[in-house]
């Protein structure tokens, strides 16, 4: 074919060297850019220990603005959710896809299996531009400890994952996908899976099932409809409930897929929510686009609105924001979701000015408890672009930005909101870091986050509601938000809840003061765009946060419920209650942060407990550096552990009647 376009390109390709059709593949996409007159791709091979983030990393790097995967369904959603977390990248590169892996269930969802190689290619590099959605999914397993991952397409949990870890590599080599249905069918006779799940907080269950998927994957080999009614871009997840009553109900299975029905006698019912949770009465397989990711007792999954911008053919996939005109359908009849969903993503449809007057529009076009919902899933996602980036830095217009912050003002005063919201510094107080000397660097406090979730749980109508916890850091914004994605990256695997940063500038890192000045600013930020909630400022005694404490408190202490300061440099007592006088409170360990917010009527009795079951069972899997850092530190954990259980059990409700002892 002729040059598409007189400009040259430059191509990255991300390729999976141990799939059968990778060399056929990328020789295909070299041909395509020869035939444009670009350079030859530049071209990293992924590996065992290296599966695709890192050399998007080095692409980007490279200066590359066409991003091709050739490879399978866990090498696309490794490049695709380290291209949703670049920054500006995001917004400017596409991704294409080559597919040459066993299912290519990513390939099959947005239209592409099937074509020719070098069509492919051409799509890959050339094809239209669609925003398309990514998932997360949190893993709780046995021993309390959770993993975070990232989905493409489907995330699974019972038999088909358990039939996916059950298929050897030269099996999957020899056969291809009917090396899948053939273990699927040896496990037709299983038991099944007792389970309870959350649908965007309505509860389901407890039902025995046989396999439960969650994703948007439309379509399985041979064209079967697995989700027909998924979409890539609508911003929600399906679920599909497989629960055959007997062995000849996988009979109603089979005919219900063919014939794209659902209930009655199929054995198969979907549901379609935003965010999911599943709790399992036994360890049982899960399953992540394909691969097996070991056994949980806990899942959490919630779906990340047009997270990458792909290439695909213009049928395969239809744009939610595409346009003035989608967010004009969207303001005719607003939705805090939509409105959301739109506004994270607005690279797509930017027009200068006219798009500052888009966002102003949209927040005036919500009241009440709908706009504070907007604006705590605007915090809720997984990358630089939330409500203080849309507010203060994509709105350049001072005028319009007042206009956004007045009418927030104006709602907030009708607006009675139970929940918490918890603003927590990050060094040396979600983890070890700076001037901690009792830990080992890097760990995180045992019962930390459980500490963030009691807080977060303890007043809440809905404790799963989104963008509750906000990390405030003096940690500069760059303009392309490479810094805040830095430190997001390292928040992203610990099992937090949905939570935003909070960053400063680079002058804020010249000294105590000035760092304290930078969290403040954004203390007061916070205020201006969330005036209708509480605040609970957790810190630590290493780096100003003392003061930050003080300067909070006198800048809005009504707002500000408790100051918790996780001491790290062994403050005397008497400095201490001198601090308490102030409303400062400093703490040795989570558990005592626990005690003192369940004193204050923040936490629930079982939130209390909690965190000290975390506290415990975490403190176990520290490799401590000395014997005497262990027994000090165990000391400090064991004596607010002892405190904790004179507490006693007792009902959730932070107003159960228990009585809130002086810590």
């Amino acid at each position: 074919m002729p040059p598409s376009e007189a400009v040259e390109h430059r191509c990255g390709v991300v390729v999976h060297p141990g799939k059968a059709g990778s060399s056929e593949a990328l020789a295909a996409v070299r041909r395509a850019t020869r035939r444009r007159g670009w350079p030859e791709p530049v071209v990293r091979r992924t590996t065992v220990e290296s599966p695709g983030a890192a050399q998007v990393g080095e692409l980007l790097e490279a200066g590359v603005d066409r991003l091709v995967v050739v490879g399978g369904d866990g090498t696309v959603r490794e490049v695709a959710a380290a291209l949703s977390r670049s920054g500006r990248a995001a917004d400017l590169v596409a991704l294409g896809v080559v597919p040459t892996g066993t299912a290519n269930l990513w390939a099959r969802t947005i239209g592409i299996h099937g074509r020719g190689v070098d069509e492919t290619a051409d799509v890959a590099l050339d094809g239209p531009t669609r925003d398309s959605d990514l998932a997360w999914l949190t893993t709780t397993h046995a021993d309390g400890s959770t993993r975070s991952h990232d989905v493409a397409v489907v995330a699974g949990v019972g038999m088909d994952a358990e039939a996916f870890a059950s298929v050897e590599d030269g099996e999957k080599h020899r056969l291809g996908w009917p090396a899948y249905f053939a273990a699927l069918a040896r496990r037709a006779t299983g038991r099944p899976t007792r389970l309870t799940a959350r649908l965007d907080g309505r509860a389901l269950g407890p039902e025995d099932v046989r396999t439960v998927l969650v994703g948007n994957c439309r379509v399985l080999p041979l064209g079967l409809p697995l989700m027909p009614s998924a979409s890539m871009t609508d911003g929600r997840l399906d679920f599909l409930v497989v629960a055959p009553r007997s062995v000849l109900g996988w009979a109603g299975v089979a005919a219900g897929v063919l014939t794209r029905q659902r209930g009655r006698w199929t054995g198969l019912r979907s549901h379609r929510a935003r965010h999911v949770v599943i709790d399992l009465d036994a360890p049982t397989a899960v399953h992540v686009d394909g691969d097996p990711v070991g056994e949980a007792v806990r899942l959490e999954l919630g779906v990340v609105p047009g997270a990458v911008l792909v290439r695909a053919p213009a049928p395969a996939v239809a744009s939610s924001a595409g346009g003035p005109t989608s967010i004009d359908r969207i303001l005719d009849d607003p939705t805090p979701e939509a409105l959301a969903q739109a506004l994270r993503h607005p690279g797509r449809w930017r027009l200068g000015h006219a798009h500052e007057v888009v966002v102003r529009d949209a927040f005036l076009a919500l009241e009440g408890s709908a706009l504070t919902r907007f604006k705590s899933l605007l915090n809720s996602g997984r990358d630089h672009r939330d409500l203080e980036h849309l507010v203060f830095d994509v709105v350049d217009d001072e005028g319009l930005r007042r206009d956004i912050l007045d009418h927030i003002r104006v709602q907030a005063q009708g607006v009675e909101v139970p929940d918490l919201h918890v603003l927590s510094d990050i060094d040396d107080t979600l983890r070890c870091a700076l001037h901690d000397t009792r830990y080992p660097r890097g760990t995180v406090y045992p019962g930390v986050i459980a500490l963030y979730r009691a807080l977060d749980a303890g007043h809440a109508a809905d404790p799963e509601s989104p963008g509750d916890l906000t990390f405030v850091t003096a940690r500069p914004m760059d303009v392309a938000g490479l810094i805040e994605q830095h430190t997001r990256r390292g928040l992203g695997t610990l099992g937090l809840p949905p939570h935003a940063v909070l960053s400063g500038a680079f002058v804020g890192l010249r000294d105590h003061d000035s760092m304290a000045g930078a969290k403040l600013e954004n203390f007061l930020r916070f205020r201006a765009l969330m005036p209708e909630t509480h605040v609970v400022f957790i810190g630590d005694s290493g780096q100003g946060d003392v003061e930050v404490g003080r300067r909070m408190l006198a800048a809005d202490p009504d707002a500000v419920r408790l100051v918790l300061i996780h001491d790290v440099v062994d403050t005397a007592a008497s400095e201490r209650d001198a601090l308490r006088e102030e409303g400062i409170v400093l703490v040795d360990t989570p558990v005592g942060g626990a005690l003192e917010a369940y004193a204050a009527d923040l936490v629930s009795v079982s939130g209390l407990a909690a965190v000290a079951a975390s506290a415990r069972d975490e403190l176990a899997g520290i490799a401590w550096e000395t014997p005497e850092q262990e027994a000090t530190t165990r000391a400090l954990i064991e004596r607010d552990l002892e405190r904790a259980a004179a507490v006693g059990p007792g009902p959730t409700s932070p107003d159960d009647g228990w009585p809130r002892p002086a810590p």
